[in-house]
């Protein structure tokens, strides 16, 4: 199933119009974090393979959304990702469900030609099993900076999260890299290294994808990709060893566009 959901996305992005690409440096805007523009994203994550844990997988799927905002005078952005369809299968049977909803707001500001955010990130526990999630209140912070280059865009997320009873305390580091091809191709890497404090578990994955940004003349930015990731260094039972990172996003004008 997955494989055919990957495939149909390499279609779609080979086959869209050429015609439909024409704006320069589209592929920045439809890929920086920070682009002043609300977004629905449909994300999922495909780890056929865990360390550690022979005949064992798992499968996310986020729905997100973001919403720039101006409150109390300040820019802000503002971001709900949902595992909406979660599931983990191994020797000993499979689950299926939802995972817990992640929520951030950062204010936004520039030094120079970098942007940043930073600010205050929950998560919810609306898992429905400690094989989808943590189902703890978990408290933290995020952080973001993006800079936008004539070849394409650098960025950096960075969270750290943990629960009231220290149970569930991890830090993440998501490095982001998209260097602009041709007729709105792109090439990608945005492993998200992370380092689950709690459970002493680490991985580090390293990816090369494959994207296109169709901007279309309502002021929309559509944006599929596919990227393999292989996690070079990791340790811990069930990390991912090999994962498919694969999307489709949707950013909307401020205003709703004409």
């Amino acid at each position: 199933m997955h494989r055919r959901i990957v495939r149909r996305l390499l279609a779609a992005l080979l086959a869209l119009p050429a015609a439909a690409a024409a704006q320069d440096n589209a592929q920045n805007e439809g890929n920086d974090p920070l682009t002043p523009k609300a977004a629905l994203q449909l994300q999922d994550y495909f780890q056929p393979f865990l360390n550690g844990q022979t005949g064992s997988g798992a499968n996310q799927t986020n729905v997100r959304g973001v919403l720039p905002h101006d409150a109390f005078g300040v820019a802000q952005f503002a971001r709900a990702s949902f595992p909406a369809l979660a599931s983990a299968w191994g020797p000993g049977g499979s689950q299926t469900g939802i995972g817990d909803l992640t929520i951030f707001d950062v204010p936004v500001f520039f030094v120079d030609n970098v942007k940043f955010g930073v600010g205050p990130l929950a998560v919810v526990p609306t898992a429905t099993s400690t094989a989808l999630g943590d189902r703890r209140w978990q408290l933290g912070g995020q952080g973001i900076a993006s800079a936008r280059h004539t070849w394409g865009l650098t960025a950096v997320l960075a969270a750290y999260q943990q629960s009231f009873d220290r149970q569930s305390q991890s830090l993440t580091f998501q490095p982001l890299l998209f260097y602009n091809l041709d007729d709105g191709y792109y090439l990608r890497s945005s492993g998200i290294v992370s380092f689950d404090l709690a459970h002493r578990t680490t991985v580090v994955p390293i990816g090369i994808g494959l994207g296109r940004v169709i901007p279309l003349p309502s002021g929309r930015i559509l944006n599929f990709f596919v990227e393999p990731q292989y996690s070079a260094i990791r340790s811990g039972d069930g990390v991912p060893t090999f994962q498919v990172y694969a999307g489709f996003n949707v950013q909307f004008p401020l205003g709703g566009g004409h």
